[in-house]
């Protein structure tokens, strides 16, 4: 719902988990910053989401994450925008930053999660590839990932790591569901015991690199 006197967007949802026995509400809370005056909100935007959780008699405040967008009128940087988040149950901060060229085709995105904080660029090559090199902040490993939307209406996704594997995701959309593929290929060998050649005897075999992982799974919707 819409509030003209606040001029926020206030929407309230809830869950019931019936095995945990426990309750949650969520309320997000926006508001559009229409400081450039053409009343189409183009300025900008905020919003604040909250997750309350009520359990076995305890109320309390479980997640909270915040959002501010702003939109500049140039070519090299049409947007920025910074979510900030937090984990009470975890104990766990993070912040997005997001910032957009003009023609939206590319975005660098700096993830500052506690686990693994990243920087990483989007860039789409055309309507259908689209790349992403990743490199870690904490040990400059780099990472790079490569999605391919198919005219089927499936995609390939490709994630390459130089210094362990190449993982290759394949689905393929069907009438009654889709078809996916995992495909694994190890860079590297598991054992260092035989220079990747294997063994050949009980425990001390090990898998050398270029042994291929591939599973297929069967999705359906009813």
């Amino acid at each position: 719902m819409y509030s003209d006197r606040l001029k926020m967007d206030c929407d309230i949802g809830g869950s019931y988990n019936v095995k945990e026995n426990a309750a949650a509400v969520s309320l997000r809370v926006g508001s559009m910053d229409d400081s450039n005056g053409s009343g189409s909100g183009d300025g900008g935007g905020c919003f604040g989401l909250a997750r309350f959780v009520v359990s076995k008699g305890k109320n309390y405040l479980q997640h909270v994450r915040a959002q501010y967008k702003l939109n500049l009128p140039f070519a090299s940087v049409g947007s920025v925008a910074i979510s900030p988040t937090f984990d009470f149950d975890q104990n766990l901060a993070g912040c997005t930053m997001v910032g957009k060229s003009g023609s939206g085709r590319t975005a660098a995105v700096l993830d500052l999660n506690w686990d693994r904080p990243t920087l990483s660029v989007v860039h789409a090559l055309d309507q259908r590839n689209t790349i992403q090199p990743e490199i870690s902040l904490l040990d400059a490993k780099i990472m790079y990932n490569w999605s391919v939307a198919l005219e089927s209406g499936g995609s390939i996704r490709t994630r390459v790591d130089p210094t362990e594997a190449v993982q290759i995701s394949w689905i393929d959309q069907g009438s009654n569901g889709k078809w996916v593929t995992d495909f694994r290929l190890p860079l590297v060998s598991n054992s260092s015991s035989d220079n990747g050649k294997g063994s050949g005897h009980g425990k001390g075999k090990g898998k050398g690199a270029l042994a291929s992982d591939i599973r297929v799974r069967r999705q359906f919707v009813f």
